[in-house]
């Protein structure tokens, strides 16, 4: 940042600006102006330049701003406004800024200006006439038959198409509503049945483990028989 909040100094409007403030304590330090008075000055014009670039002010407004805030620094009726300079130095004040920055306004206004660049490209009015569409030749075209066909095709497959999505969204419908079918039920089923259940299943459970490895044992049983039946006999082929 650099003098008086200016990001930049070298840059035009910083410049210029930086030119307008530096004047400003000059003309101040001509008069002889104590440090409040001389901050005061400097404000003042900071506001008013402020404004008027900002708001692209017209002169009479920006210059009518300025005296009412010379005023209300010249007159002590706190806390509406405040006596810093006297009369005779808000005059001396408003004839200099009249005759510096305000001889100078348009020309401040000019060089705070944005500049706006406008690209025109020049157009042939051969370049902008609507081409007519090219119609396919007629031993292209079909009969009115052919094309009732394809449009009651299309009309089928859009039927069809449709009829698979409303088929599709009611087994959604009904899948959604068997389950919370389900869970109202299992919701409704009190805890003590849920327990009941539970033990009855684990008792079957363990029957069925129980009979299954009988069965096993059973059937390794007759195996076992049937190996000890063939290797007696294969003993005795080979006797």
């Amino acid at each position: 940042m650099g003098a008086f909040g200016l990001e930049n100094p070298t840059e035009p409007k910083s410049a210029i600006t930086l030119d307008l403030y530096t004047h400003v304590l000059q003309f101040g330090e001509s008069l002889r102006l104590q440090d409040d008075k001389l901050s005061g000055l400097f404000s003042i014009v900071k506001a008013v330049h402020t404004m008027s670039i900002k708001e692209r002010k017209q002169i009479d407004l920006s210059f009518q701003y300025c005296k009412d805030l010379l005023l209300a620094h010249s007159v002590q009726r706190p806390p509406y406004s405040i006596g810093l300079f006297t009369l005779s130095e808000m005059k001396i004040i408003l004839a200099w800024i009249l005759d510096t920055y305000f001889r100078h306004y348009k020309l401040y206004m000019y060089a705070f200006t944005d500049r706006v660049l406008m690209s025109v490209t020049q157009t042939h009015p051969v370049d902008i006439i609507e081409a007519a569409p090219t119609l396919p030749a007629l031993n292209e075209a079909i009969t009115e038959e052919e094309h009732m066909q394809i449009v009651s095709e299309e009309e089928r497959k859009a039927a069809e198409e449709a009829a698979a999505v409303e088929a599709a969204a009611a087994a959604q419908a009904e899948e959604e509503r068997l389950a919370r079918l389900r869970e109202e039920y299992v919701a409704a089923v009190p805890d003590e049945i849920h327990d009941q259940v539970a033990a009855a299943v684990a008792r079957e459970m363990e029957l069925l483990r129980k009979a299954m490895e009988e069965q096993f044992l059973t059937q390794q049983a007759a195996l076992q028989a049937k190996v000890d039946e063939l290797e007696a006999k294969v003993g005795a082929t080979a006797l």
